[in-house]
């Protein structure tokens, strides 16, 4: 066990708390009012500064995250949002964009709206406005390790056409500041059906800002929204009045051990003391072979998605022209990972 407040093993812990959800824990949550009314959400808390709710009502994607207090996710103004708001309508997918530390693209289509063989579909698919049903909520010991454990299942189907299962486990630990995500996709039909996924993850000011360090490895760029230069993803401006979204796809991006690592990093005051906030996101290149880039930096929205998925943004009806649109065959599973870091450290 990493040391707890001085405390490096479980037993020595255990004898000084009268219940373990003194230092960690969490709580089952309902919204109550505004349009989130009745989204249940799960508040975990890993006793060693990290915060963030899992959004049982939408995917089991993560939203709020802190670190000693400090957002590291970035939050939309459309504030929290029920499943029943959603609009499928070209970007109207936007009204529902709460933002939050990730949302999940797809399952059978996302990026941009599009007509795919003669239907219209509108941006980054169904998927993250379907409520989940929860399987699995618990801290445990697993020898000196105090795991809190959690585990949805979310469902994309239409009678008579396709279903798509999503099963998502998200693993913190007492003593870490780091958050596993574990999903199965799965095609529980008897018939071969598109799958395109991305994880919009979305980060925001303080550990956003002009001076920030992005650290993307080498990669071939190119705009899906944007001109000019693609030097500068690394870079990150100061607020605008008239900044537009812009959008990058870095593909064929350099992966040690088939892992693809993008990091932020900030400088920023905490308490009055100067610290380094970061985060670091890990996953395999072979199942998230594209990286999309997410820049908005217009005043009063200022957010950066890091975005990785099994293809870029540009649209289902794109795929199929190019003949690169995925399949999930009868009964076939994919798994998809990340693993986070997040850091507070004195300069």
């Amino acid at each position: 066990m990493n040391s707890i407040y001085g405390i490096d093993n479980k037993q020595d812990l255990i004898e000084r708390v009268g219940d373990i959800r003194q230092v960690a824990r969490f709580q089952r949550m309902e919204l109550l009012d505004g349009k989130g009314k009745g989204n249940e959400i799960i508040q975990v808390q890993n006793g060693t500064g990290l915060s963030f709710q899992i959004s049982v009502s939408r995917a089991f994607d993560i939203g709020l995250c802190e670190l000693y207090g400090i957002p590291i996710s970035w939050m939309s103004h459309t504030g929290p949002v029920s499943p029943f708001f959603y609009d499928k309508e070209m970007t109207e997918w936007n009204r529902s964009f709460e933002g939050g530390l990730f949302a999940t693209c797809g399952l059978t289509y996302m990026g941009k709206p599009c007509v795919d063989q003669g239907q219209q579909l509108g941006q980054h698919g169904r998927i993250s406005s379907t409520p989940s049903e929860l399987l699995q909520a618990e801290g445990r010991w697993t020898e000196e390790k105090y795991e809190l454990i959690f585990r949805g299942k979310v469902r994309e189907s239409k009678a008579l056409e396709e279903c798509v299962t999503l099963e998502r486990t998200i693993t913190t630990c007492l003593g870490e500041n780091r958050i596993i995500i574990s999903d199965w996709i799965t095609n529980e039909t008897f018939m071969p059906v598109e799958h395109m996924v991305m994880y919009h993850f979305n980060f925001g000011y303080p550990l956003v800002s002009e001076f920030c360090q992005i650290q993307i490895p080498d990669s071939k760029k190119r705009w899906i929204i944007g001109d000019g230069p693609t030097i500068d993803s690394h870079r990150y401006g100061k607020p605008s009045n008239n900044a537009n979204p812009c959008v990058m796809v870095h593909e064929e991006v350099e992966a040690a051990d088939g892992l693809i690592k993008v990091g932020i990093n900030n400088d920023i005051f905490h308490n009055g003391v100067k610290k380094r906030l970061g985060v670091t996101i890990s996953y395999s290149k072979d199942a998230c072979p594209c990286l999309t880039q997410w820049k908005h930096q217009r005043k009063g929205i200022y957010v950066m998605g890091i975005e990785p998925g099994n293809v870029t943004t540009e649209g289902r009806g794109k795929h199929r022209e190019r003949g690169t649109l995925p399949f999930l065959q009868p009964g076939e599973s994919k798994q998809y990972q990340f693993v986070l870091d997040f850091q507070l450290k004195e300069d």
